[in-house]
């Protein structure tokens, strides 16, 4: 009975997204440092909290949408570059990570191969570096 007056409350509003996710765990890290160091960043951090729970129940779903889309253009590239870097730690033992020096491409080649010689496949250029 509970459950489905939930359900049919719930019916038609927007949810949760990576952007409600950021503002719950920005919101948790002001209140962290409020706790600890300056008390308004603990109410702050209630804002936040409550800016994530008007998004979840809201009924307007484009403009959540066209905030998420502007959101997703600041957060993809940082999104990217740390998992490019994640990727790269974890490969660390078996591949050697080094940048073309004509047009700084991110290249990578197998460890342990000694002095090789490598041809850049974004703009073609030969060097020799060693793995």
């Amino acid at each position: 009975m509970l459950f489905q007056k939930l359900q049919r409350f719930l019916y038609g509003r927007y949810g949760t997204d990576k952007l409600n996710l950021a503002l719950l765990v920005l919101g948790l890290v002001l209140s962290l440092a409020g706790g600890i160091f300056f008390w308004p960043l603990a109410l702050a951090a209630d804002v936040f909290y409550l800016l994530a729970l008007l998004r979840t129940f809201s009924r307007n779903i484009p403009a959540r949408q066209r905030e998420l889309g502007w959101f997703m253009g600041v957060w993809g590239p940082v999104e990217n570059k740390l998992r490019l870097e994640k990727q790269r730690f974890a490969q660390r033992k078996t591949y050697k990570y080094f940048k073309c020096p004509c047009c700084r491409q991110q290249l990578r080649a197998p460890r342990g191969r000694g002095k090789i010689e490598v041809t850049c496949q974004k703009c073609r250029s030969v060097f020799q570096t060693k793995t």
